[in-house]
């Protein structure tokens, strides 16, 4: 290290490949450059020349080409401080982490005596890393040019890598030959300014002439098939475009066309190809026919077998000796399920010549219940704790499976029982085998158990932990002083503890356990020892790869702050929230590598912006609306802040015509708190209503995610504007040629335990979501607004789904609305506005009455001259029960039988059970990718003589609830 000091002290130097040298202008000659204070982190014991450091007067940074002002950032020295070996290696990583430098030197000379006697001057020599501007893609492409970008590998916004440039390349060409382009020609180009160090990367493409497929032909016999009805199931022609993913797709879609026609041991594999002249291409696939499968069921109905998939060997995975076994097992546990616990399943197989006969013969014999299940010679383990692990059970009322006794799930619970008594320490203990007694149709299963010795932890002591409070995990651990003793509950207790230190940032500590048994082998003494090693904290946060966004707004994102400890898990959930702001097409977040004993670590967080604009469009249909079509667009990352810009337009045939603008921001100053603010213009019209209403306003929602709890608040002001028609039930201030205005408070409580908030399967949620609408900024309502929602969700396997809601909605006014309309006069609804009263009836709330159209004569509906249906008002208060039954058809079809009850009165005080109005109902369903599509059609039970007798028909898209 020591040079002679009056040529200069190199200190440390990193040598990354770099462009070819050039002359390194002083970027700030003779300037005194002042970097921010530095916090000393703990270290090695310094090396002697470090006890008597130089103390730094001055700083230059030199370069060959500018450095943006964030660069002083990195170094970790200043003036006027001691310039160590530690603070010049932290100085070299922060370098080299940004992707600055390709080759940094750190060098000192003595100081000038006016800037400071015994002083040195810090001189930094960077070689700046030549960062990509742009890359380009140019010429004859013939493929799409947002697929040839996904397959390049070097990024805009990073370092310039030779090795990435060339993956692309590599990868180019590859893409280009498996399109069938196989004369294609990729050159890359790179043009580097000097002056800036920026590159400007070009692939200059010549595609070339794409191959099509000039013959298709078969390896192997195609009999009994012609070769002419092989090609009439693959999709792929004679005189198409080739691609290799078309050909291979094309096997698959053979064989399962084989499989379809009973040839379920066909293999066909991918073609051979061969090149042909005038870019056309040879297929050849290997084929094996095989003989046709010829399925006998005897003792069953063979359709009945198929449809509930017990007959795996007639699927796409084709036919073999594992399949008909399973199948086997299968059908022996569909019979059993039903109670024929002695049905006896065999299969032969017969081949003759161009067939292969399969017999399955079963006989069901006689149908039994299982009466009692008991356990035999367990002392120190109840029968009630060891029946919570058992999943048979005697035939319990309303309990599905209960009552039968099935030998695969008794397999099943004698390995649970197995897994239990290990964990309570006993290691030893025998189960079974089980025994069943037979009286009658009435099974009695008895489980015998040898429980064997119990291994327990006497004393457990812990050493070397120091950076943690062992009583914030001790009482978590599998494992504690009193409790039962398992070598997989010994193993579970060490990962929790490693878990807890690497969540703190200890990826490096060193976790044993040394034992101590007493003579009879019952009693275990533990020492957990633990070697903390060195933890990790972030130092500096890098950010490469923003073009647009700013790094402030990355770094506050990712939510670490130096000296934060930081964790493999930590760094995952950066990620994620980078994701979340809809910006990135690619995140990694990193740390630097370690040196000895140095805790301060980087993190690197390299980021690939995502297209900012996008048009959205679409055009569907539902009973309730009609005709709807929406058109939006989105402009993301505004000013570089994360901001989203978006507008969009939804016209309905029967219901709201809406336009809105609306601003979009991941936080609240400098708080993570997402806020949406929007201005709309609503024209909400509905012919069973007999009113139009129009509205216009501000609305402006933060919302809160904190584990399942979602928490929003909402403030919203607008200007609302009734036009009447035929409809009754309108106050004085409505019924003025005039708008009103109303402003509210919205606050929601959402607890979601759903396993999907889109198709959910299973779980519960509960809502609650006020609204207080209080005489401010002009604002002429003055009510509180309650409405809850309780939902669950019950998977009951192969079956289906248990789906149920319940809805409750409660509206209290506090001003009194002068009313001159005979027919609504002293309703509480009256003082309400009504665009704000509740409405039920439709395909999400009472599937069996048309839209709104559920209520009480008088009350909430009113007849009008010279119309059948009764026109709706609305009121004060709800109640809505739903139940569905949701089960599988084929696929993503699925069927649903319903039960809603329910329905709307002028005040909640009047709520009464005796006036629900019930519907059953039954519906389709079809899980498109962007959600369940839905036709449901509803009966009334208890209408009245106004009410059609006819069924309600619906069609809409998402859940009903």
């Amino acid at each position: 290290m020591k040079q002679g000091r009056a040529a200069g002290w190199l200190l440390l130097c990193v040598l990354l490949p770099a462009p070819a040298p050039a002359a390194l202008p002083a970027r700030t000659a003779g300037t005194v450059l002042h970097a921010l204070p530095v916090e000393e982190e703990e270290s090695p014991p310094s090396p002697p020349e470090d006890a008597q450091a130089p103390i730094v007067a001055e700083i230059e940074v030199r370069s060959d080409a500018p450095l943006d002002d964030g660069f002083d950032s990195l170094l970790d020295f200043a003036v006027g401080e001691p310039l160590t070996s530690l603070k010049v290696r932290r100085t070299l990583r922060n370098i080299q982490a940004s992707g600055r430098g390709t080759q940094v030197e750190i060098y000192t000379r003595p100081a000038s005596a006016s800037a400071g006697a015994g002083g040195v001057v810090a001189v930094v020599v960077v070689r700046a890393a030549v960062q990509v501007d742009s890359i380009q893609l140019a010429g004859q492409l013939g493929l799409r040019k947002e697929d040839l970008s996904d397959a390049l590998t070097q990024r805009v916004a990073q370092p310039l890598s030779e090795d990435q440039v060339l993956a692309g390349f590599y990868n180019l060409q590859k893409l280009y030959e498996e399109n069938g382009y196989f004369d294609a020609k990729v050159r890359p180009e790179v043009a580097i300014d000097p002056a800036t160090q920026r590159a400007a990367i070009t692939y200059q493409v010549d595609s070339g002439p794409r191959s099509v497929v000039g013959a298709i032909d078969f390896d192997g016999p195609t009999a009994p098939f012609s070769a002419q009805d092989l090609l009439g199931q693959i999709p792929l022609k004679v005189g198409a475009p080739y691609s290799r993913s078309a050909a291979e797709r094309s096997d698959d879609r053979l064989q399962s066309w084989l499989i379809s026609q009973h040839y379920n041991l066909a293999e066909v594999k991918p073609p051979r190809i061969d090149r042909q002249p005038e870019n056309r291409v040879h297929l050849t696939y290997p084929l094996h026919v095989g003989p046709r499968l010829e399925v006998q069921v005897k003792g069953a109905d063979f359709d009945k077998l198929k449809k509930n998939g017990l007959l795996p060997f007639l699927g796409p995975e084709g036919y073999d000796e594992a399949l008909v076994q399973q199948a086997r097992g299968k059908i022996k546990d569909f019979y059993q399920k039903d109670g024929y616990y002695h049905v006896v399943v065999d299969s032969v197989e017969v081949p003759t010549e161009g067939v292969l006969s399969l017999a399955i013969t079963i006989q069901p014999g006689a149908q039994y219940v299982l009466e009692s299940v008991n356990f035999h010679g367990n002392q120190g383990i109840s029968d009630r704790e060891l029946s919570q692990h058992v999943e048979l059970s005697p035939k319990k009322l309303l309990t599905l499976g209960s009552g039968r006794l099935v030998e695969s799930v008794l397999d099943q619970d004698l390995d649970n029982l197995r897994a239990y008594y290990a964990s309570q320490g006993y290691s030893q203990a025998k189960i079974g085998p089980p025994q069943v007694d037979e009286t009658g149709d009435r099974l009695r299963l008895t489980i015998p158990i040898i429980e064997g010795p119990r291994e327990q932890v006497g004393e457990m002591s812990f050493e070397g932990i120091d950076a943690l409070k062992l009583d914030d995990f001790k009482a978590e651990l599998p494992l504690r002083a009193g409790g039962p003793f398992h070598s997989a509950l010994l193993d579970q207790t060490l990962d929790a503890i490693r878990s807890a230190y690497s969540d703190r940032g200890f990826d490096a500590a060193q976790v044993s356990v040394a034992t101590a048994w007493n003579p009879a082998h019952s009693r275990v003494d533990l020492t957990v020892s633990v070697v903390e090693g060195p933890q990790a904290t972030v130092d500096r946060i890098l950010v490469r790869g923003n073009q647009q966004t700013k790094t402030d707004v990355i770094v506050r994102t990712v939510g670490l702050a130096k000296g934060q400890p930081v964790s493999r898990s930590r760094l995952l959930e950066a990620e994620r929230s980078l994701y979340r702001l809809g910006i990135f097409s690619r995140v990694n977040v990193d740390l630097t590598r370690a040196g000895l004993g140095v805790s301060g670590r980087d993190v690197v967080i390299r980021v690939e912006e995502g297209k900012s604009k996008t048009l959205t469009y679409g055009l569907g249909y539902a009973t309730d609306e009609g005709i709807r079509a929406t058109v939006g667009y989105t402009y993301g990352n505004v000013a570089g802040r994360a901001y989203s810009l978006s507008t969009d337009f939804r016209f309905s045939q029967r219901q709201d015509r809406i336009a809105r603008v609306l601003f979009d921001q991941p936080t609240f100053f400098a708080y993570p708190l997402p806020v949406t603010s929007s201005l709309f213009y609503i024209v909400s019209e509905d012919v069973n209503r007999g009113f139009v209403v129009t509205k216009y306003g501000a609305r402006t929602q933060a919302t809160k995610i904190i584990g399942s709890w979602h928490y929003s608040l909402g403030l919203d002001y607008r200007v609302d504007k009734v036009k009447l028609g035929k409809g009754v039930g309108l106050n004085n201030l409505e019924r003025r040629d005039r708008p009103f205005r109303i402003a509210s408070l919205i606050p929601s409580v959402l607890y979601d335990r759903r396993d999907d908030p889109f198709l959910p399967t299973r779980g519960w949620s509960s809502l609650l979501q006020p609204q207080l609408s209080l005489p401010v900024l002009g604002s002429e309502a003055k009510f509180l607004k309650v409405f809850a929602q309780q939902t669950q969700l019950v998977n009951l396997g192969r079956p289906g789904v248990l789906a149920g809601s319940l809805r409750l909605g409660a509206i209290e006014p506090f001003r009194t609305l002068p009313s001159s309309d005979p027919n609504v006069a002293g309703l509480p609804s009256s003082n309400v506005f009504v665009d704000e009263r509740f409405f039920a009836g439709g395909s999400t709330t009472h599937r069996a009455y048309s839209l709104d159209l559920l209520g009480i004569p008088g009350r909430t509906l009113f007849t009008v001259p010279g119309q059948r249906d009764y026109s709706p008002v609305g009121g004060n208060g709800l109640l809505l029960v739903n139940l569905d039954y949701r089960f599988p058809i084929a696929g993503t079809f699925g069927g649903t039988l319903f039960f809603d009850t329910g329905n709307v009165w002028a005040d909640w005080r009047d709520v009464n059970l005796k006036d629900l109005k019930s519907g059953v109902g039954i519906g389709a369903r079809y899980v498109s990718p962007i959600g369940p599509l839905r036709i449901d059609l509803g009966w009334k039970l208890n209408r009245n003589l106004r009410e059609s007798a006819s069924p309600v028909i619906s069609f809409s898209f998402g859940n009903p609830f």
